[in-house]
């Protein structure tokens, strides 16, 4: 069964999405999106991001539309 799944970190850029998801360019359903109610954080341990849930905050990323589970069994790799 197809998923779809947003992305609000560094699978937000497209050329490493598609290396980790084994698609070409063009391959996947990506619109950019934006989660209510949520905000993009720095964490202090280290250079990625976090979510958290903050009224009011808009988190920006990508929805991707469609996942299959050979998509997803990357995912878990990645």
């Amino acid at each position: 069964m197809p998923r779809d799944l947003f992305f609000y970190g560094t699978l937000r850029h497209l050329p490493l999405l598609e290396i980790v998801m084994g698609a070409v360019p063009g391959d996947l359903d990506i619109s950019q999106d934006a989660l209510a109610d949520h905000a993009v954080l720095s964490v202090r341990e280290g250079p990625f991001p976090m979510v958290e849930a903050r009224p009011g905050a808009w988190a920006a990323g990508v929805l991707v539309r469609g996942l299959t589970p050979g998509h997803i069994a990357r995912l878990d790799f990645y």
